[in-house]
């Protein structure tokens, strides 16, 4: 029988004894997870983003994954943890942060960063093999401009869906461009939040894939020309 993602009750001799599930029984990195999201999360489920905004913004990454897991129960559990990752992702620091300091998207932010920055790394070291070190670093840099990042998090329309306090919501209808920061770092959080759930495949599928944010397609266009190839 299972009651939560950090205990089951097995029968053993007709009784019941508790027993942790593995490390990856709900997450590629529960550990990872767990320090990005604040205790006490769960409070928030059911509430108007939860079902309002959560199913759109879901079915524009499309998550849930079909994943095979032998209790039933842990897929549902895996979903409900994504359900509320995904509301922290888009949760501003205006918000809620003054109760706890994780209760933002910043952690997830910040795990966004850095495992987009290796998937891309990885990306562009098999794509081009000839390449120089520093053609890839300027390569990397100019792909993954903060810009980028916040401009096709709203062509999906999905910036509509964070959630701010009211009098940021206030400033930023008359100042759109103070968005921009935060429409960035939601997008890198959605990556942080698909590699403590999911793993680095999910990343991948998220940037290249299915294109999800489309400004990686650039990757297919100014393809690096060896100049040894021209040489007899």
């Amino acid at each position: 029988m299972f009651l939560s993602s950090q205990c089951w009750l097995v029968p053993a001799n007709n009784t019941y004894t508790p027993l942790q599930p593995p490390e990856d029984a709900l997450f590629a990195h529960p550990r990872l997870f767990r320090a990005c999201v604040p205790p006490g999360m769960h409070r928030f489920r059911g509430n108007i983003w939860d079902y309002e905004s959560r199913p759109q913004v879901m079915q524009a990454l499309g998550y849930p994954l079909k994943m095979t897991d032998r209790i039933p129960d842990i897929t549902e559990a895996r979903n409900i943890e994504l359900g509320l990752g995904l509301q922290l992702a888009f949760m501003h620091p205006s918000k809620h942060k003054f109760e706890h300091p994780r209760f933002c998207y910043e952690r997830l932010e910040y795990v966004g960063q850095k495992i987009q920055d290796l998937v891309m790394a990885e990306r562009l070291l098999m794509k081009h093999l000839d390449a120089p070190g520093k053609w890839l670093a300027e390569r990397h840099r100019r792909l993954l401009m903060n810009k980028f990042c916040g401009r096709y998090l709203r062509e999906k329309r999905l910036h509509q869906f964070i959630i701010y306090s009211e009098q940021v919501m206030d400033a930023y209808e008359h100042n759109r461009r103070l968005r921009n920061p935060a429409t960035t770092a939601i997008q890198q959080a959605i990556h942080g939040l698909s590699y403590t759930v999911y793993g680095k495949p999910d990343v991948r599928r998220l940037m290249f894939e299915n294109v999800v944010f489309p400004f990686y397609e650039k990757l297919a266009v100014q393809d690096y020309e060896n100049p040894y190839r021209t040489m007899g």
